[in-house]
């Protein structure tokens, strides 16, 4: 089942652009959005610990947080597409 995971991390370790790169080559991420300069939500169906083990893969020494956003335990103001992206998550293209 796919769930809604948000990656915090710090900018100052390096560019964003190079996460979301990273990110592409992963079959475990199924799809991710972008909607803050260090966060991004990313949809997968691994836990949030295999999710962390994949990043350090990529970024060994790189600060960051993975965790789960369940399904009716979460809140914030974030726009409209924001939240239909964590309330329904998908792959990309569907």
């Amino acid at each position: 089942m796919l769930k809604p995971f948000l990656l915090i991390f710090n900018v100052a370790d390096g560019e964003r652009k190079n996460i979301l790169d990273f990110l592409d080559t992963r079959h475990e991420v199924q799809n991710w959005y972008t909607f803050m300069p260090t966060g991004i939500i990313i949809i997968s169906d691994l836990t949030a610990h295999d999710l962390q083990k994949m990043f350090l893969e990529g970024f060994p020494n790189r600060n960051h947080l993975v965790t789960e956003i369940p399904f009716g335990s979460n809140n914030g103001w974030l726009n409209k597409e924001v939240w239909e992206f964590i309330n329904n998550p998908k792959p990309v293209g569907q």
